[in-house]
């Protein structure tokens, strides 16, 4: 039982630090995104709340709309894509009252932070390409 403990919280502690970490790296961006965009400079403790406040306003209005939807049997692409398309409206929602922007300012920081988001993946992957391939 006590290896089981043990491994147990090894990975509940593995769990945090990715999430610390997502959630550094998402706080980073948005404040890169907001300078950007916005023109504001934020300060970091007020962006972590920002940014897990969007991420918690995407879950609540996304998990309903994609239960429904998958309850009255829609087709998967039209859930998905309907899903993205409300948690997106709520995150932007939050920023907009946050940061006392508009809606579309909102999104187009939202858009930003996906397109750097994106930036980096390629990037990432491109350097661990590299490397496997010198390997």
């Amino acid at each position: 039982m006590n290896d089981f403990a043990s491994a147990l919280a090894g990975g509940l502690l593995f769990a945090v630090g990715v999430l610390i970490v997502v959630l550094l790296v998402a706080t980073i961006i948005f404040r890169a995104a907001t300078k950007w965009v916005a023109k504001q400079d934020t300060s970091f403790g007020m962006s972590i709340a920002i940014v897990l406040l969007g991420f918690i306003a995407s879950i609540i209005a996304g998990f309903p709309s994609t239960l429904l939807f998958a309850i009255i049997g829609a087709p998967e692409i039209f859930v998905s894509i309907l899903s993205f398309l409300i948690s997106f409206s709520a995150t932007s929602a939050i920023y907009m009252l946050m940061l006392k922007v508009s809606f579309w300012r909102a999104s187009l920081i939202q858009l930003v932070m996906l397109l750097i988001l994106l930036v980096l993946i390629f990037l990432v992957a491109l350097l661990f390409g590299g490397l496997a391939a010198a390997i």
